[in-house]
């Protein structure tokens, strides 16, 4: 029994985790060795809500062709079949009735040539909300593969618990056996026996929840990866990670995506404001025009040429404040995004913080479980050869089985927690990325469909309009926010602290309810509930 407890939780973390019995006969038929890597690439091509950010984007880069729309040729065809009748009296009091036929068709086609950097503006708004976007989807990508590690280093974690506790219960089994056994030889008592019982069923009912807590652990697998988890290998060492806690917030600066969000989104609220500035501007626009048309018949050969062309200025001169307004608007959002940004930085650092200390806390657990470990097999081999000579009690031996038992439990959770924070902290600072973990994962570009549709929309004079609007685009900067100036009323006075007087209150002063009366048979009918008579 001491052989078959040396390191147990080492053993369990250095095997490939295997399924346990309470598993389905189809569950536990023999399957491939599954790495971390395979789990991460199967996630990454079709984890439901990773895809859905995937279309997401793509909608996004849409917003860029529907921004550059003015740039391009607009044509349409116009097409006329009118008939006319109207009565009309004359002279001499009789009614004539004039009757008119019209028939034509034309094409149409119009050009913006100046707007004053409005569309320069709203391209540009668009381009860095698509930026965002990219960040956004990046930050579901840690998201998602977290989640995957997690599962991943949680079954194995679970399957390993399972395993020590039913290693656990074969033991006490062994030992609730021998005090029987030596009762009767008349060595120890019903009490020693008690003991053993009580101590394995304790063990009986933490094993319970330990296949439970598997099965969980194996169903959130199911859910992210797409399928169920087969034999696990032991993870590889998470590559990119920080040296130092200094290292790591500096990468934050750099690489964090919810960081990149927020900033990305201050462009895109210069953006904006440089868009309702250009509101003044006026615009130059070139339209026309050619046909046929009869104003007279339906007979083609009496349709004749129509051309028309020209160019359109238009500029607002007055317009009630509403382009001022939506300016300081802007503006305001602008500073609302800013101030965002370093919100948004204090998190990711937070966080960043947070994972660091908590892989840091886990490797010392770690080291410290498995001391633990070695230690309480020492003890527990030592307590078992004084009973066996008869100076040891059967207590002293239960205790000993327990504090092994925690120890393997410690070191099996800390090996857990370690590797998580770990990968945790890989996420928040935007690291955590299957082509690091497994070269094979093919990348997902997100680039690539900007790319499609910009080329689906090209129009002809977007190399000559988009430079000219550009040069044109008013200043997109915000000044600074208002910053709050301290009160200077001798009046306002911080408020005093006090100490209040006790008890504490234990009691709520609640009122009777008050007692309505049942509602007799009619008052429960369906014309009541319907509404009905």
């Amino acid at each position: 029994m001491n052989g078959e407890r040396i390191c147990l939780a080492v053993a369990m973390l250095l095997v490939p985790a295997m399924p346990v019995a309470a598993q389905t006969a189809q569950e536990a038929a023999p399957a491939a060795p599954e790495t971390l890597g395979q789990a991460i690439a199967d996630a990454y091509r079709s984890n439901p809500s990773l895809e859905g950010q995937r279309a997401q984007l793509r909608a996004l880069d849409e917003q860029i062709v529907q921004a550059g729309a003015a740039y391009r040729l607009t044509a349409g065809i116009n097409m006329t079949l009118q008939y006319q009748s109207q009565d009309q009296r004359g002279l001499l009091g009789d009614f004539d009735t004039a009757r008119g036929r019209t028939l034509g068709a034309s094409l149409t086609a119009s050009q913006i040539l100046l707007d004053g950097g409005r569309t320069a503006a709203q391209v540009s708004a668009a381009e860095a909300t698509v930026l965002a976007g990219r960040e956004r989807l990046r930050e579901a990508e840690n998201t998602i593969l977290l989640e995957v590690v997690d599962a991943f280093v949680s079954v194995r974690r679970d399957q390993a618990l399972v395993a020590i506790q039913q290693r656990s219960l074969d033991s006490y089994g062994r030992q609730v056996t021998q005090a029987i056994a030596r009762e009767r030889g008349g060595d120890l008592t019903r009490t020693d026996i008690a003991q053993a019982e009580a101590q394995r069923e304790i063990i009986r009912a933490q094993l319970a929840q330990a296949t439970v807590n598997l099965q969980a652990s194996r169903g959130r697998f199911a859910a992210v990866v797409g399928r169920n988890p087969g034999t696990l290998l032991v993870p590889p060492t998470l590559p990119g990670l920080p040296r130092s806690l200094d290292a790591a917030f500096a990468v934050v600066e750099k690489e964090s995506p919810s960081l990149w969000q927020a900033i990305l989104a201050t462009k895109a609220g210069d953006a904006r404001i440089a868009a309702q500035r250009a509101e003044r501007a006026p615009i130059v626009a070139l339209s026309g025009s050619y046909g046929y048309g009869s104003p007279y018949s339906y007979r083609l050969r009496d349709a004749g040429a129509q051309a028309t062309g020209g160019v359109t200025v238009t500029m607002p001169l007055l317009t009630g404040g509403v382009i001022g307004s939506r300016v300081r608007a802007a503006v305001a959002e602008r500073q609302q995004l800013g101030f965002e940004v370093e919100t948004a930085r204090r998190a990711a650092l937070a966080n960043a913080q947070n994972a660091w200390n908590q892989a840091v806390a886990g490797g010392e657990q770690m080291a410290a479980g498995q001391r633990a470990t070695e230690a309480a097999e020492s003890a527990l081999t030592g307590v078992q050869r004084g009973f066996a000579e008869g100076f040891r009690s059967n207590f002293e031996v239960l205790d000993s089985e327990q504090r092994l038992l925690t120890a393997q439990l410690v070191f099996v959770n800390a090996t857990y927690g370690a590797y998580a924070a770990e990968a945790r902290l890989l996420a928040t600072l935007g690291r955590l990325q299957a082509a690091a973990i497994d070269q094979a994962v093919p990348t997902y570009d997100p680039a690539q469909n900007t790319r499609v549709v910009r080329a689906k929309t090209f129009g002809p004079f977007d190399p000559v309009l988009a430079p000219i609007d550009r040069a044109q685009k008013p200043a997109g900067t915000a000044p600074a926010a208002p910053v709050i100036a301290p009160a200077t009323d001798a009046r306002i006075r911080p408020a005093a602290v006090q100490n209040l007087p006790g008890p504490i209150g234990n009691v709520l002063p609640i009122a009777p309810f008050p007692v309505l009366a049942g509602p007799v048979a009619a008052d429960l009918s369906d014309a009541v509930v319907t509404g009905g008579r």
